[in-house]
């Protein structure tokens, strides 16, 4: 089994089994890859097997996933794909706050193979988060807010515990997260906990777990909410003032389902949600999906449709080692140069290519990455898996910028 640092949960490539059929040369390829979108294009066109679908369904946030993979395990089937299905269910409990229901999968997973590595450096976390409520919704009443831009960053105002806060609004963070000294203003008891995160800048850094009471943010009121909490040392949080020293990560975000956000007028609003979980919007089909805390997001360059990482926590957008070798024209066009990067944890500089710009499409909509950098290594535990990250220097071209996680699309107007 493979896992990105100590909680980002990653599917794993394991031996075939009798049920799930992952030597199947259809689909396990593709399922091995990380290619979300092209395994649903093959098993609606050609069907699959139950672990197939309910793996599809749990990539596009389908309420059915559960029952399924549930069934998947109720079929006993081989050991490998009862491992599979469970850290399907355990990327699924986590990203919605469901941490007890992940603790569970996870000593189960353990019960039969304890020297799963993976399991075993996110246990302890899960046993901290399992220790409070899950995360739920006490009341939603959508709303529109103004939000800052800072360096491309959405700062939205939330209210936590009753104190006024101002956070980064980021799906990259597996769980939102602040500073310890922000922790301490807002009355969190802190957690110790054995383990790390991975982040951007390719940096481990360590950290403890807190959860606030309450959490309200657009007009959604969010109870047991948890965080990361973070050394104060740590950029970016060091550097900003007290009460901004916050992310808003992906169980929060996940909860606010259908949102939107207007760059030129600088307003966030939550929006009604317009179809059942897992349905999709008339005429367009889902560009985003799910695996472990990663958000994929489809695009196209030149014709071809490509495979990003969703960072709505990234300034900039960039390209990774697979864009250069899909493209390795556009490679050899750009100029040599060190990229530096920098996120929590630090910062660190990469071997890449620069471009003066390059064309996308994203979301319905034309966009130019100028400048376009290409790393030519990964810099964290998930770049392998993507063409790129795309940021918001791209999404925030758009006059509106809507995500709907009900039925898994991004559209730029």
């Amino acid at each position: 089994m493979r896992i990105l640092a100590a909680l980002l949960i990653a599917l794993c490539a394991l031996s075939s089994g009798v049920f799930a059929q992952p030597g199947d040369p259809r689909l396990k390829p593709l399922y091995d890859a990380h290619r979300w979108f092209q395994l649903r294009n093959a098993v609606n066109r050609d069907g699959a097997n139950l672990f197939y679908q309910a793996a599809i369904e749990a990539a596009f946030n389908q309420p059915q996933a559960e029952n399924d993979l549930n069934a998947v395990l109720q079929s006993k089937p081989d050991p490998a794909t009862i491992a599979e299905a469970r850290e399907l269910l355990i990327a699924s409990y986590y990203r919605a706050g469901r941490y007890k229901e992940a603790f569970s999968q996870a000593k189960a997973i353990l019960s039969k193979k304890p020297d799963a590595a993976d399991i075993r450096n996110i246990l302890p976390t899960l046993k901290v988060l399992s220790s409070f409520q899950d995360q739920a919704v006490a009341s939603v009443d959508p709303a529109t807010i103004p939000v800052e831009i800072q360096d491309q960053n959405l700062v939205l105002p939330v209210t936590v515990n009753g104190i006024q806060s101002n956070y980064i609004f980021d799906n990259g963070f597996s769980l939102s997260g602040v500073s310890e000294s922000e922790a301490i203003r807002l009355g969190l008891k802190i957690r110790n906990v054995k383990t790390s995160i991975d982040t951007m800048s390719g940096a481990q850094v360590n950290i403890r777990i807190a959860v606030a009471n309450d959490l309200e943010v657009a007009g959604v009121h969010l109870r047991n909410v948890a965080f990361y909490v973070l050394p104060n040392n740590e950029p970016p949080l060091n550097q900003l003032a007290p009460g901004r020293q916050g992310i808003l990560g992906l169980p929060v975000i996940l909860a606010l389902r259908r949102f939107q956000w207007s760059p030129a007028d600088r307003t966030f609003t939550v929006l009604p949600s317009r179809t059942e979980p897992g349905r999709n919007n008339p005429g367009q089909a889902p560009n985003l999906a799910f695996e472990s805390t990663s958000t994929f997001a489809e695009l196209s360059f030149q014709g071809k449709a490509l495979e990003f990482s969703l960072d709505t926590g990234a300034e900039r957008t960039e390209l990774y080692p697979a864009f250069a070798r899909d493209f390795p024209e556009i490679k050899a066009a750009g100029a040599p140069e060190q990229r530096k990067l920098t996120g929590v944890g630090g910062s660190t500089k990469i071997e890449s290519v620069l471009l003066p710009s390059l064309p996308f499409t994203v979301g319905g909509r034309d966009v130019l990455l100028k400048p376009a950098h290409i790393l030519l290594r990964n810099n964290n535990a998930t770049s392998g898996w993507f063409a790129g990250n795309l940021g918001m220097d791209l999404l925030n071209q758009a006059r509106v910028v809507e995500v709907d996680f009900d039925a898994m699309t991004l559209l730029l107007r």
